[in-house]
């Protein structure tokens, strides 16, 4: 059976006709956090286990567990090397978010205000070497042709820092980062999230670009119950292979630039 996009390529449907808005996620969409964000999840795991972090596991809880936020994410990883976290529990995150939080929050090990704090030492060291992934050039032709946002799970402060590192602070419309509301369970992934930034930038219909399993279902779940309809685009700019990704929520993939200017513009 034709895929829902091809059938669209037949029906010569025209994505640009279909939207009003273009909502980014950041990490690994706007920019490259592997110097940075990534870096600081290991030292994390050093800092509170004494070993350092194995790439296996690191990819494991961000990519095929889909845990989008890296406070989280590293709680999850000290977890389950402390045995009272588990693989499988740990992929549950994206249909059961509020059970991994609650494990976290509640856990017998260290106190999760405390980790954050380190955490974010241990990121201020290393966000000047963030690097930015998308031309500002180009972030400026979408803002004259779209509504432009962005859904993150950065916390405010590092958000903005990065924006006015790179000068791309005034391209956004409307921004949900993790400290837009007080309510955890209405923070990225959830659907809420995208819904406050659609709610206020887009009528006709939007663009998510995202590159994690949790962004595709976010997107998923928001489209599951309410409108207007957003359609996903998923970034490979690290070029990762990742075979679980559930392909028939995503309207394309890309791994360069030009790829999303040809959708877009």
């Amino acid at each position: 059976m034709p895929t829902k996009r091809l059938l669209e390529k037949l029906l010569d449907f025209n994505l640009k006709n279909k939207i009003d808005a273009v909502i980014f996620d950041v990490d690994g969409v706007l920019i490259d956090v592997r110097p940075s964000y990534h870096k600081a999840i290991y030292e994390t795991f050093k800092h509170y286990t004494g070993k350092d972090l194995k790439e296996e596991d690191f990819i494991f809880v961000k990519k095929k567990a889909g845990i989008n936020n890296d406070w989280e994410s590293s709680s999850v990883l000290i977890l389950m090397a402390l045995g009272y976290i588990t693989k499988e529990e740990a992929l549950q995150y994206t249909t059961n978010q509020t059970y991994i939080q609650q494990k976290i929050f509640n856990n017998p090990y260290f106190d999760y205000n405390e980790l954050v704090d380190i955490f974010e030492a241990f990121y201020r060291k290393f966000r000047e070497n963030e690097i930015l992934l998308l031309d500002k050039s180009f972030l400026k032709a979408l803002k004259k042709n779209y509504k432009t946002g962005i859904v993150t799970g950065r916390p405010k402060d590092d958000l903005i820092f990065s924006l006015k590192l790179f000068g791309i602070d005034d391209i956004f419309d409307f921004v949900v980062d993790d400290d837009y509301t007080d309510d955890k369970t209405k923070r990225k992934p959830s659907k809420e999230a995208l819904k406050y930034c659609v709610d206020a930038i887009c009528k006709k219909g939007g663009v998510y670009i995202g590159d994690t399993i949790s962004d595709i279902m976010m997107t998923k779940h928001y489209n599951d119950s309410y409108k207007p309809y957003v359609y996903y685009i998923h970034c490979n700019f690290y070029n990762e292979e990742n075979t679980t990704l559930p392909k028939e929520y995503i309207y394309a993939t890309v791994k360069f630039q030009k790829e999303l200017e040809d959708l877009l513009l």
